[in-house]
């Protein structure tokens, strides 16, 4: 069930430029996280977590990925909610409910626009973020890739908070998409991915998918003893070098 904790050493990266800043948005402000390398960057990502919010796990995502050589952004879609009252999956359940899709894709285009031109766009997300990052992909101009980890193409609860599903606007991608999830995955189901791969294809739009065999939702680690971690090293290297294809000037 999503990353609740870091379930891993964190990363010892040394020589990283750390910064955290807010943004003014619409009705809140929203801290942001950036870590970067000190040296030449390769673009610049956007991380969204799931519903346990903005933790360690995802700070420790963003060090990675500018040890990598990319400027990540973790911004936290929840500033609205506030944190748990407990750290729970009943409770993260309950205020991921509360998250208005359209509020937070409005949230993350407030990020671009503060941080500006000079560069490319990745986004990639995790279970709710990989949801979030399948619509960001047919509504957000200024993105140039779309990393997803265990997102969900269908909706079948249609409300003010999620007004749509990804497959309802697979015409309307616009970015190369890049996916991941396990085949144990059984709240997002196979099937749902497999149509939804099958309608981007329909539209020609660029797509690859990776469906690791007996793996379950939320499998990303990098602890080397975790039987996810052969999925995860393979899944991990081909993001890495996604992002570094689609968003190289």
């Amino acid at each position: 069930m999503c990353h609740e904790t870091i379930g891993h050493d964190p990363i010892q990266a040394a020589d990283l430029s750390e910064t955290r800043f807010t943004i003014q948005t619409d009705d809140a402000v929203m801290p942001v996280f950036c870590a970067a390398p000190r040296d030449a960057e390769k673009g610049r990502v956007i991380i969204i977590h799931d519903i346990y919010g903005a933790n360690d796990f995802y700070h420790d995502l963003a060090r990675r990925l500018a040890d990598a050589g990319f400027r990540a952004y973790l911004p936290d879609l929840f500033v609205r909610q506030g944190p748990l009252e407990e750290q729970t999956r009943e409770y993260a359940r309950a205020r991921g409910a509360m998250l208005s899709y359209p509020q937070a894709m409005k949230d993350i285009g407030a990020l671009i626009t503060h941080e500006g031109a000079g560069g490319r766009w990745g986004v990639v997300g995790f279970c709710m973020g990989g949801t979030l990052v399948m619509h960001l992909a047919s509504q957000e101009d200024r993105l140039s890739a779309g990393g997803i980890y265990y997102g969900f193409p269908a909706n079948p609860n249609i409300s003010a908070n999620r007004p749509s599903e990804p497959l309802r606007e697979t015409s309307l991608v616009k970015i190369p998409l890049l996916g991941f999830w396990g085949d144990q995955d059984h709240g997002v189901g196979m099937d749902n991915v497999q149509k939804y791969s099958e309608l981007l294809e329909q539209a020609g739009k660029d797509k690859e998918f990776h469906i690791y065999p007996g793996r379950g939702h939320g499998f990303l680690t990098f602890d080397e003893s975790s039987e996810d971690y052969e999925a995860s090293k393979d899944s991990w290297a081909r993001a890495l070098q996604f992002f570094e294809q689609r968003l190289a000037s």
